[in-house]
């Protein structure tokens, strides 16, 4: 019996660990080659978009069946679950937290979806940072190949800190606006021009 296409890919990425940033390009060749539908699930809205564009022009052949981006804190949940059965993958992609990539196990597991699902953290905004065309990717071609992938994964960890920032504001805007008073001010804060209030 044949390897599955995430049997396939798994076994390549664990024998060929130096090579990480090549990850999501050795995968979606397989699948381009196999006639495999990808769905990518990770990253920010305007990275997993990027790639959604980038992978169009230039891997034609790919059927992608789709993408979502998880800049959200919390599960999956059924409504994105759903969207990803619809899309009917052969094979999804993540670019996942290592704790949140076994929470999506689970709620694969959960909610039926009997689909392949390889985890490739930090790959989605590397990928996009060392193809040609990224504006990155002209300067790191003229330096040695160890500075030109240090450029790409700070690329990639500059994506995701602004993801991380992202979700500490979300989180931290609820206790902000309980901090404010009816009247505008700050709570425990006197107003410019007005006297505390005799005790």
């Amino acid at each position: 019996m044949p390897d599955s296409i995430e049997d396939q890919i798994e076994r390549v990425l664990r024998a060929d660990l130096v090579r990480r940033d090549t990850g999501l390009q050795e995968a979606l060749r397989r699948c381009e080659r196999a006639g495999e539908a990808v769905f990518l699930f990770g990253g920010d809205s305007a990275t997993i978009q990027a790639l959604r564009r980038r992978l169009r022009s230039r891997r034609p052949r790919l059927r992608l069946a789709g993408v979502c981006d998880a800049d959200f804190s919390g599960p999956a949940g059924p409504e994105i679950l759903a969207h990803i059965a619809a899309c009917k993958p052969d094979l999804v992609i993540a670019d996942l937290a290592p704790r949140r990539h076994r929470a999506l196990i689970a709620e694969f597991a959960a909610h039926g979806l009997h689909t392949g699902l390889v985890n490739l953290p930090g790959t989605f905004a590397r990928y996009l940072a060392t193809q040609p065309g990224a504006g990155l990717s002209r300067l790191t071609a003229r330096l040695p190949r160890a500075i030109g992938r240090a450029f790409g994964e700070l690329a990639g960890l500059a994506r995701l800190s602004g993801i991380v920032a992202r979700q500490l504001v979300q989180r931290a805007a609820p206790a902000a606006s309980q901090a404010i008073a009816p009247d505008g001010a700050l709570a425990g804060r006197v107003r410019r021009g007005s006297q505390p209030a005799a005790r």
